[in-house]
């Protein structure tokens, strides 16, 4: 496809964009030069995020400018990244409270319901999803697997947390069933890239594993002198570093598909700290840029055409010390946020730093997208972007609790960003509108079977 006036300097610039990238930039090259051939596969990308919105600073005027989704159509110069045209806002979902006799609260209403439509059900009281998500009935119609990501540790709460397992991913095999997203760049590279260079990720795994058997002794010698809360402190440490062990010894056995071209690997931020991936946030920038471009590439080789990306677990207490904030998250910012044009100019400003730096991830992952060209158009025409969030506002409101689209321009959805605004809507609609548009026809989704899908799409 040839560009043309704005659009060819909108292009360019996403090329450039994704060129900077170390690992993408040879694969952006290649796909840029090969934009014509048989028409290409949908695909589809679900984003969760955490803890809502701040409503009066999320929601755009009619030229689609808010101040936290300003930086979902800006590169990181401030220049418009073309997205505008490419998007599709949904005003109005709600998330109807229904514990269903578990212990959960809306967070977890939110987290477990918004992609599987279903009721919670109980495990041991636990709040669980009650059936497959939609990335994962759109897989079995497709014969495909799923590329699950996350970025979860917390200076302020160690992931996984103890009791509550149903929180590490909001994918679901089926009812209370999980599939576990990988954590690790480095692991993810090495399941997508290893048959490209079996033995240079070999080694690079064995050496990893050489370190944590070091860190594993020295704290094992350690235990003996501790006292009893350093020794449960240490024995989270080194259940921690075991999980590690655990999945490097999967990936040292197993071996991966191919892509045209191996971009360099991320980097190994285990090598940094065993404890990058639960405990520490140090790396939590750097990880979820690697996340998503590795999402990027996958589904630009064709090595995957579902991805999901969990930016924290559910009620996730993120510091966000990267965006100037360095306070958790959860408890003494979002639960803070009580109305919707919020309770104080100090709160209301660390939300809306928090929520920019989650719409400016979003524009790094679709921008990356359409920079590769397809036939009839780039890869994010042929891809839809679902940005979804397990809450409406911090303080457990579930009401107007956001939700963007981005591409399948033409093919679903218009050209030329939009803000639908029809009243309340059942979050079963999200599901459903996902469905239909990935030529998965159905009149309902979850626990409402004639739901349709959103109204006014």
């Amino acid at each position: 496809m040839k560009s043309r006036g704005p659009r060819g300097a909108t292009r360019r610039n996403a090329l450039k964009a994704l060129a900077a990238i170390p690992f993408a930039g040879p694969l952006a090259r290649a796909f840029a030069a090969t934009g014509a051939g048989a028409a290409p596969p949908k695909r589809l990308v679900l984003v969760m995020q955490n803890n809502g919105t701040q409503q009066a600073n999320f929601w755009p005027d009619a030229k689609l400018s808010s101040p936290i989704l300003d930086s979902l159509f800006t590169d990181s110069t401030g220049a418009d990244n073309g997205l505008r045209q490419k998007v599709t806002i949904v005003k109005g979902m709600s998330i109807p409270f229904d514990a269903n006799g578990t212990n959960g609260n809306q967070h977890d209403m939110g987290f477990a319901r918004l992609y599987t439509g279903e009721k919670l059900i109980s495990m041991a009281g636990g709040p669980w999803g009650g059936g497959p998500s939609v990335d994962q009935i759109i897989a079995q119609d497709w014969g495909v697997d799923t590329l699950a990501l996350a970025v979860l540790a917390s200076d302020y709460e160690p992931y996984p947390k103890p009791g509550f397992e149903h929180r590490r991913s909001f994918v679901y095999l089926g009812p209370a069933q999980l599939k576990y997203p990988l954590i690790d760049p480095l692991g993810v590279y090495v399941k997508l890239f290893s048959s490209n260079d079996p033995i240079g990720a070999q080694q690079r795994l064995q050496r990893r594993q050489s370190v944590l058997d070091a860190v594993t002794g020295n704290l094992t010698e350690m235990a003996g002198r501790l006292g009893a809360d350093d020794g449960r402190k240490l024995d989270y440490h080194l259940t921690a570093i075991r999980a590690v062990e655990q999945r490097l010894a999967a990936m040292l056995a197993g071996s991966a598909g191919a892509c045209p071209l191996t971009p360099a690997p991320p980097t190994d931020f285990l090598a940094a700290d065993p404890q990058a991936e639960t405990t520490i946030e140090t790396y939590i920038p750097d990880m979820v840029d690697a996340m998503i471009d590795l999402a990027s590439i996958a589904l630009g080789c064709g090595l995957s055409r579902i991805a999901t990306l969990q930016l924290g677990y559910c009620g996730g207490k993120w510091g966000f010390a990267w965006e100037g904030i360095n306070i958790q998250f959860h408890d003494y910012i979002a639960h803070q946020d009580t109305s919707d044009q919020g309770s104080s100019p100090e709160n209301t400003d660390r939300i809306v730093r928090a929520n920019r730096y989650y719409a400016s991830r979003i524009a790094r992952l679709a921008t990356a997208l359409d920079a590769v060209d397809e036939a009839g158009g780039t890869l994010l025409d042929n891809t839809l972007v679902v940005w979804g969030n397990e809450l409406g506002r911090g303080d457990h409101n579930q009401s107007n609790a956001p939700v963007v689209l981005l591409g399948l321009t033409g093919q679903g959805l218009p050209t030329g960003g939009r803000v639908i605004d029809a009243g309340e809507q059942v979050m079963n609609r999200l599901g459903c509108t996902v469905l239909n548009l990935m030529d998965h026809p159905t009149p309902g989704f979850g626990d409402v079977p004639d739901c349709g899908v959103f109204t006014g799409l």
